[in-house]
């Protein structure tokens, strides 16, 4: 099982609403977890990822291209 844990990122997700730093655990492709800033620092995961100061959004797609 692969897991990525990304810290700190601005996430962005119009659908439930959130526009907040928060850490997100995605684990073999899927997200598995958004919880508030430091509720996942005890999560060994393969890869850890600091996006402090970054976007952590949804797939985004210009529809004018």
């Amino acid at each position: 099982m692969s897991e990525i844990l990304i810290l700190n990122g601005r996430v962005i997700d119009p659908v439930s609403g959130i526009d907040e730093p928060r850490d997100v655990l995605v684990r073999d492709g899927r997200i598995a977890a958004v919880e508030q800033p430091g509720a996942l620092s005890q999560v060994e995961a393969a890869e850890r990822i600091d996006a402090a100061g970054l976007v952590v959004a949804p797939g985004l797609i210009d529809i004018h291209v």
